[in-house]
């Protein structure tokens, strides 16, 4: 690798590639099941998921993004109703969604350069200050809520997949 960018685009990659191996399997009701109360859902985590990555572009000045459903960032707001809420709609259109704004970032990622990574962002945040730091952080994001689904997986009795 030769850029900063080219790192966290392998990074966003292998993010993208961990969701789309955890979700692989899950049907129906299965995008709805919580392990216990008030935790995350599959169906709120992919469409929250694909709103982060969307951010993460915006940041990175992309424009040309993905369509988003009617309601979609309503639907999978952080605000406290949304991740609680019993009906995601179509939960199909979610991986090919995240998997198109995930590749979409990796895609920009790999064409930034260092002075856009290095830009401070307007409204930093403790985890991080630049728009650099706020994509790399967007896959660490994912592949902690990957972690997630790997625990909504066991708790309906599937297999370890890694």
């Amino acid at each position: 690798m030769e850029t900063a960018g080219e790192g966290i685009a392998y990074a966003a990659t292998a993010a993208r590639q961990m969701i789309d191996l955890y979700t692989s399997d899950l049907k129906g009701g299965d995008w709805l099941h919580r392990p216990w109360p008030k935790a995350n859902c599959a169906a709120w985590i992919v469409g929250h998921l694909v709103l982060a990555s969307r951010r993460a572009l915006m940041h990175l000045g992309a424009t040309d993004l993905p369509p988003l459903p009617d309601g979609f960032d309503k639907r999978f707001a952080r605000d406290e109703a949304a991740p609680g809420a019993s009906d995601f709609g179509d939960a199909s259109v979610l991986v090919p969604l995240f998997d198109k704004h995930h590749d979409l970032l990796a895609d920009v990622l790999r064409r930034t350069s260092s002075d856009t990574l290095n830009k401070p962002l307007e409204n930093p945040n403790p985890r991080f200050g630049t728009v650099g730091e706020f994509a790399g952080y967007m896959a660490l994001h994912a592949a902690m809520h990957a972690g997630q689904i790997t625990l909504i997986r066991r708790s309906l009795g599937r297999p370890p997949l890694v």
